[in-house]
């Protein structure tokens, strides 16, 4: 799910019209074409939308981050980061052993 079509998903479920998204932060015209993908969104500026309505900031991004299961290689880089953050040695080991197998990872992954 891209931030524009969460944005509408989230915006029609509370019934708000686009203005009432926009008001006092992006014109109507500016809000519109984000939710369209026409347009791309400042972190800050979609914070501030969020914030103003009282959406649920954590909960917005986890809806656009569900991507991962079209998405499986984030996953993996994922998976890599926190075991390293964790010096999970064991983990980082079983992860190499998937890559040389190649289950469900790139080819050119190298580690």
């Amino acid at each position: 799910m891209t931030i524009g079509e969460a944005l509408k998903s989230l915006r029609l479920h509370a019934g708000m019209t686009q203005t009432e998204m926009a008001a006092g932060i992006v014109t109507e015209s500016f809000y519109s074409k984000v939710e369209r993908g026409v347009h791309a969104i400042d972190a800050n500026v979609l914070i501030q939308i969020l914030a103003k309505h009282h959406f649920d900031v954590t909960n917005f991004f986890e809806q656009i981050s569900n991507q991962q299961s079209t998405e499986p290689y984030f996953n993996l880089a994922g998976d890599i980061t926190y075991a390293q953050n964790n010096k999970d040695l064991a983990t980082l080991d079983k992860i190499k052993q998937k890559i040389e197998v190649g289950e469900g990872t790139p080819a050119m992954v190298q580690i």
